[in-house]
């Protein structure tokens, strides 16, 4: 949470004692919000390159990444108005991705409860997140995902939130597709720790594609997106169950015309805290999404289900971006199974440890070839120094299964190593 230095204008003069009835302040006064955000991290990688992340045997890369972000927001409270800016300057030195930008990150309007009306609106550039990031979320841990566009949230009751988004996603990176978005989320509390959420979304441009999975871009590509989300948490366990349909038309892999997209995937997470000093949490996941290995067919069955997504679902290594699957060395395995287990523990107020096991198998694999991805085990330690500084700290492995080997020629595992430190104030 950023912790912003806070001024009110148009105040002449502050004063300890209570302000005489000439002298109050005006309800409908604006309050100023300053922050910021410093953020310093190393990457270090081994068979595998920082560009898109394809396995590379034999190659080594590093590199140092800066992201600095300043925010102001301007609000008025008795008019529940908000404006909000927030730069970015975004830098990656040493690997073969180097480079370095400057934007603007966020820059909106939020309106809530527009006329003492039950609805609220958000026009600008934002961040869009729901959930768990299954199906979007921020990308937080490079130089994140901002829209430009709206949300109108729609509140009948105090139990049903009802978000209608329409949006075109920032192109904040080389080589961004035009991807529009649109669709409805509805959020609906069915008891005190737990929601039952259903969203239909509408997707013109596809998804953005790692590995090389494509060769041509097809900005007319149609998604269509139904999901349903069931989570919450009683006593000591947690859980969340998101499954989605995915359909549409995609351009033909070979020759012209469409193919019909006829998808499906989701995934089910389970966890359970104990009772004890260290807060001692166990968990396990599966998600699974369908596959496609023949381009002759006229359908497309590959589940994709994600926009950049930051879910933990897939490692923090993105030799596995999302739920369509891999691609090495032209080689294409589609569609995931995964299994996770792990464990954390707090063993003080401010340092936790965290242990997570990734199986992955693909749906559908080429003839002759292993539905056997690998397996990757990630360790992740961080700590909080203060209020706003913190440290994270990665170790991770990937062990590469038979069809890496296979398609590569190679039985390397691939590892990653990054250190991080950052500042909000």
């Amino acid at each position: 949470m950023l912790i912003g230095l806070r001024a009110f204008a148009g105040e002449v003069s502050k004063r300890e004692e209570e302000p005489s009835e000439h002298f109050k302040p005006s309800e409908d006064r604006w309050e100023i919000d300053i922050g910021g955000q410093l953020r310093l991290r190393g990457d270090f990688e081994k068979n595998q390159n920082f560009t898109d992340f394809a396995f590379t045997p034999k190659q080594r890369e590093a590199q140092f990444l800066e992201r600095s972000r300043l925010q102001a927001a301007i609000e008025n409270r008795s008019m529940n108005l908000e404006v909000f800016f927030q730069m970015q300057w975004y830098g990656r030195w040493g690997g073969i991705d180097a480079r370095s930008a400057f934007d603007l990150y966020q820059g909106y309007v939020k309106w809530e409860k527009i006329f003492t009306f039950p609805v609220s609106l958000k026009a600008g550039r934002q961040e869009l997140l729901y959930g768990s990031a299954f199906f979007i979320g921020t990308n937080d841990f490079y130089n994140g995902l901002t829209w430009d566009g709206f949300k109108t949230r729609i509140s009948p009751i105090e139990q049903l939130d009802v978000d209608v988004i329409g949006a075109k996603m920032v192109k904040l990176n080389p080589g961004d597709p035009d991807i529009t978005l649109a669709g409805l989320y509805e959020t609906c509390k069915i008891f005190e720790e737990g929601s039952l959420e259903a969203y239909l979304f509408y997707n013109k441009g596809g998804f953005p594609f790692s590995h090389r999975e494509f060769f041509l871009v097809d900005s007319g590509q149609k998604w269509f997106t139904l999901g349903s989300r069931f989570a919450g948490k009683v006593g000591g366990f947690d859980y969340e169950l998101e499954p989605q349909f995915q359909w549409g038309k995609v351009k033909r892999a070979i020759g012209n015309g469409k193919d019909l997209v006829r998808a499906y995937g989701g995934h089910l997470d389970i966890g359970y805290t104990f009772k004890l000093p260290w807060e001692l949490r166990v968990f396990g996941a599966y998600a699974y999404g369908s596959g496609d290995n023949d381009p002759f067919d006229g359908s497309y069955r590959e589940f994709h289900g994600s926009i950049f997504n930051d879910s933990t679902l897939y490692g923090d290594m993105s030799v596995i971006t999302d739920q369509s699957g891999v691609t090495v060395e032209k080689i294409h395995a589609s569609g995931l199974q995964i299994w996770v287990a792990g464990i954390s523990i707090t063993p003080l107020s401010h340092l936790d440890l965290t242990l997570r096991v990734h199986r992955f198998l693909a749906s559908k694999v080429p003839t002759s070839f292993s539905k056997d991805l690998g397996t990757e085990l990630d360790a992740a330690i961080s700590y909080k120094l203060t209020k706003g500084i913190s440290f994270l700290v990665g170790l991770d492995k990937f062990y590469t299964g038979r069809f890496f080997a296979k398609a590569s020629g190679s039985k390397s595992n691939i590892h990653y190593y990054y250190i991080q430190a950052q500042a909000d104030f």
